[in-house]
């Protein structure tokens, strides 16, 4: 009774208003019986068990990390760490603070800790918790509970229900060992989740009660959904998107009596693409912080260094500032800067519409030394942007060359004629260079120059190329993108349908985004270039977008800065300004960066505010 007292007296005043502003020290709980009303926030340490009981809740504050210490004691190879509830479990998170369950191993591994036992509780609440790390997450039986807004990864298995009802609404359940829900003889509810890359995304050990699984996008899981070994009734599965738009494709995505004659069969109705609105809510405004007002468009890439900024313009001027906006020097070069400026310690190199490159000190802006190129017929509009590798300067020309300047001095150390015009900057994978031309050409390049290999598309190369794991890929001018390994050989190749001039595709985690001028940003995955969800509705977009903390940041020629979530494809956020933006956004701390056709640089901050949706 002492050890509940003090957990009484410790967390009685527990909102997150009158925490102090460092935070203390976590509280560690070893065979902990909760008999009373209790609340946590800050910081959790479970080294063993702790169990409420019947009468009793257990209110979870958001932002609260609770973090379960691995034990085997049993020997079972799994932690026995566990949080029982037979009373109320409220673990109600924020999207601006989520609750975190974990383990507090230094190199995590699924099965870390044991689960969150529910037995015989009138309610259940998990909203806006993120689960990692355990055996079995939540298993619960004989409770009503709710499931919403949770990222559930990293465990053996995402969920074990048996005689419950429950809501799962709104999770991302992924990259799970074993199964994404588990359930049997429950009554359930599935609606608007993301289940994806799992062993089994649904697994139904037998059932005597109504489903209601519907509006969920499956997908990448070793089977979307599976039967049991004994279930011999059959399952209607309406509405939902199983990762492909053809249905004897969905079809192979189930496990039931195709597979195993003694079982029962599901009865797909897909969804023909991705649905919306499914995933965890989120709840994000951008905040104007400052601008800087120049003497002409703003198209170029804001590149950083710390707390150094530095951005060309349509006026000729190179300036540099720092992150809050303040200007430090400016540079009149003469000529339209639209491509991106590349810095190494002591430089910061631009090329001008002049067909000039020029190295300046960051200090000052003060001119270092400067290299003319050849005019041609392609002398228009739209330069590469420098790269910076080794102790060479990469210039893209217009007139179809690749140069190899030393930094330091701006002789030329090499040239590789590709076609005319290069539109943007090489792609740099180790020792390789991976060129794209306005031609249709793409090449791949050594850094002494040697030609290794060379494709043509037929149709103008206008963005970097991108890099992913088996090679480069590449978007047509006219609408198709392509993956090719090292080597130059085609991986796959995916028909847009719509235009695509400067902006790049851009891999992370298995999946390639892709922003068109014709409005639309797709997700595909990496590997086969099928695609996951396209969003549809943007204004053109000439800008990469950025990733940044699982969201999109993509600029159109709108003047509209876009936030979508990577996992749902939607809009989370959105900031209008008074041009075309056509620079990419340059994330720095809390703020956006990026220069628009207004004539401004603009940094916007991007701030929580919680959403009322379901609430």
């Amino acid at each position: 009774m002492r050890l509940l007292l003090l957990l009484i007296l410790l967390f009685g005043a527990c909102a997150p208003q009158s925490r102090p502003p460092h935070s203390p020290p976590p509280q560690v709980f070893a065979n902990l019986e909760i008999h009373q009303d209790t609340e946590w926030c800050g910081s959790v340490v479970i080294d063993g068990s702790v169990k409420v009981f019947k009468g009793a809740t257990l209110r979870i504050q958001p932002g609260t990390d609770i973090a379960f210490v691995r034990r085997d004691d049993d020997r079972d190879g799994l932690g026995d760490g566990v949080l029982i509830v037979e009373g109320r479990l409220l673990a109600e998170g924020t999207s601006a603070a989520p609750i975190r369950f974990r383990s507090a191993a230094a190199a995590p591994q699924p099965g870390d800790w044991l689960e969150i036992r529910v037995d015989f509780s009138r309610e259940t609440v998990l909203r806006h918790c993120e689960i990692a790390h355990s055996a079995y997450t939540l298993h619960a039986h004989f409770t009503k509970g709710r499931v919403e807004d949770c990222v559930i990864r990293h465990n053996i298995d995402g969920s074990r229900l048996g005689q419950a009802r429950f809501v799962f609404a709104h999770n991302l359940i992924e990259h799970n060992e074993g199964k994404g829900i588990n359930f049997r003889n429950s009554t359930v509810e599935i609606t608007r989740n993301i289940i994806r890359h799992n062993g089994s995304g649904i697994f139904l050990f037998e059932n005597d009660r109504a489903l209601d699984i519907r509006h969920n996008n499956f997908y990448g899981n070793l089977e979307n959904f599976r039967l049991g070994d004994f279930y011999t009734g059959d399952v209607h599965l309406p509405d939902n998107w199983w990762g492909t738009a053809d249905p004897e494709e969905a079809a192979q995505t189930i496990y039931d009596r195709k597979q195993d004659p003694a079982i029962g069969t599901v009865t797909l109705v897909p969804a023909p693409a991705w649905i919306e609105g499914t995933g965890p809510r989120d709840a994000l405004i951008f905040k104007e912080t400052w601008t800087l007002e120049t003497g002409g468009f703003v198209d170029a890439p804001v590149v950083q260094d710390g707390d150094e900024l530095y951005v060309g313009g349509w006026d000729g001027t190179l300036y540099a500032l720092d992150s809050r906006g303040n200007l430090r020097w400016r540079q009149d070069l003469g000529e339209v800067i639209d491509g991106g400026a590349a810095l190494d310690g002591e430089n910061v190199y631009v090329q001008t519409w002049g067909r000039q490159v020029v190295a300046l000190d960051r200090d000052h802006g003060q001119v270092r030394w400067r290299f003319d190129y050849p005019p041609s017929t392609a002398d228009d509009h739209r330069q590469g942007g420098l790269t910076r590798v080794g102790d060479l300067l990469l210039v893209p020309a217009w007139n179809g060359a690749l140069y190899a300047l030393a930094a330091k001095s701006g002789e030329l150390r090499w040239v590789r004629e590709i076609g005319r015009p290069l539109r943007c900057a090489p792609a740099v994978a180790g020792e390789r260079l991976y060129v794209a031309s306005g031609d249709g050409t793409l090449a791949a390049v050594g850094l002494d120059g040697t030609l290794l290999w060379r494709v043509n598309h037929g149709s103008p190369l206008l963005a970097t190329p991108a890099l992913a794991e088996g090679g480069p890929l590449v978007v047509e001018r006219a609408g198709r993108l392509s993956a090719y390994d090292a080597d130059g050989h085609l991986r796959w190749r995916r028909e847009l349908g719509e235009p695509c001039y400067y902006a790049a595709p851009l891999v992370a985690d298995g999946a390639v985004y892709l922003a068109t001028a014709g409005g639309t940003l797709w997700k595909l995955n990496a590997v086969t270039g099928t695609v996951i969800w396209r969003r549809a509705g943007l204004g053109p977009v000439y800008a990469t977008p950025t990733l940044h903390d699982g969201r999109l940041l993509v600029g159109d020629n709108d003047g509209v800065l876009h936030l979508i979530g990577v996992d749902s494809g939607e809009e989370v956020a959105n900031w209008t300004v008074g041009g075309a933006i056509q620079s990419p956004p340059l994330v720095v701390g809390d703020q956006v960066i990026f220069g628009a056709r207004d004539g401004r640089v603009h940094g916007v901050r991007l701030e929580r505010a919680e959403a009322t949706v379901g609430r």
